[in-house]
């Protein structure tokens, strides 16, 4: 049977997916699938399973009928959906593929009217943060046949280690500590630059003097700028210089990461990295990334999760404002001693 999956578009969600696709891989055949996702992350992780067919798509309702037709050549008779968007259960349904799942609304909390939308069968959930959403992604391959499958680290496409070498120089030479002060979903993720740039040094001193590295996408300039003014000694900045498979290669030689919750700390702990995470306003019960080595920084305050973009309390983002540097920073170390290979 040919299964047409479609993975999530935010890159740490997709990169939880991965061990429902390997569960998926296992039971069918990767040679069975044909997998769509957006250009960035078929990039990034095609390299998973080589012998699947692999289509890059778009956002939106055009983006879907062109999948649904994409899927509908290749003669996809059962889509499985990550997403819960309109978008992806019109795609599964427009196929005209018999039997498509997805994951159900949840119980309690805000519900979504699409989740069970174009779905022959919905794959239920407990409320949001009883259940990681790695797990929840295993639960919708177990319902699609596949048993559930060991993590395992990602490997970076091959050109990726040439090109992070060459956009770092000398710098990738010597130990380097990879910084991400960004995160797309807006204010409520965004740890302080002050803190940001203290923990650095900090990490950077017990790292043996390692270098300080800055990444993001184009849109995390401004936040790596501010960074940057505050280190102690002047960084590499590659804000808006790498694409998603060179900052994997960027990323993969670093010694450690620092960063927020966003797809760079689930790059980092997807490649086995040692990886600090700042959580805010989201839940790292659900959404933390995971890894072989990673530290998340949560305090749990009375208004947190609230899971919105920007703080409405006059005393705003108290929740990143009551994560210590030091706790960051020794975090960090832990993970990755000075003495590590």
């Amino acid at each position: 049977m040919r299964l047409g999956v479609r993975l999530p578009n935010w890159l740490g969600d997709a990169l939880l997916a991965r061990r429902a696709v390997d569960a998926l891989a296992a039971a069918h055949g990767p040679e069975a699938l044909t997998i769509a996702a957006p250009p960035a992350i078929v990039q990034l992780l095609a390299g998973d399973h080589p012998r699947a067919a692999w289509l890059a798509t778009g956002h939106g309702l055009g983006a879907a009928l062109a999948l649904a037709d994409a899927w509908k050549r290749t003669g996809v008779e059962q889509t499985i959906s990550f997403p819960t968007s309109f978008s992806s259960r019109l795609a599964g349904w427009r196929s005209g593929a018999r039997g498509r799942l997805g994951l159900g609304p949840r119980p309690v909390g805000r519900r979504e009217p699409e989740a069970s939308l174009w779905l022959t069968r919905a794959v239920a959930r407990a409320a949001r943060g009883e259940r990681h959403l790695e797990d929840e992604y295993c639960d919708l391959a177990a319902a699609g046949g596949g048993a559930p499958a060991a993590r395992r680290r990602l490997t970076p496409p091959p050109a990726a280690a040439e090109a992070a070498a060459a956009l770092l120089g000398d710098r990738g030479e010597a130990p380097y500590l990879a910084v991400a002060p960004g995160a797309r979903y807006g204010p409520a993720k965004r740890w302080p630059a002050e803190r940001f740039a203290r923990a650095a040094d900090l990490a950077a001193a017990a790292l043996g003097g390692a270098a300080v590295v800055l990444v993001g996408e184009a849109a995390d300039a401004a936040a790596c700028a501010q960074v940057r003014d505050r280190l102690a000694a002047p960084p590499a900045d590659l804000s808006g210089r790498t694409d998603l498979p060179t900052l994997a290669g960027v990323l993969a030689g670093a010694r450690g990461v620092l960063a927020n919750d966003s797809g760079a700390a689930h790059l980092a702990a997807a490649l086995g990295v040692p990886t600090a995470v700042l959580f805010g306003s989201t839940d790292p019960r659900w959404t933390a990334p995971r890894g072989p080595a990673v530290a998340i920084l949560w305090h749990r305050l009375r208004c947190a999760p609230c899971f919105r973009r920007t703080c409405p309390w006059v005393d705003g983002y108290a929740c990143l404002r009551v994560l210590d540097p030091e706790a960051a920073a020794a975090a960090l170390t832990a993970l990755a001693p000075p003495t590590a290979a």
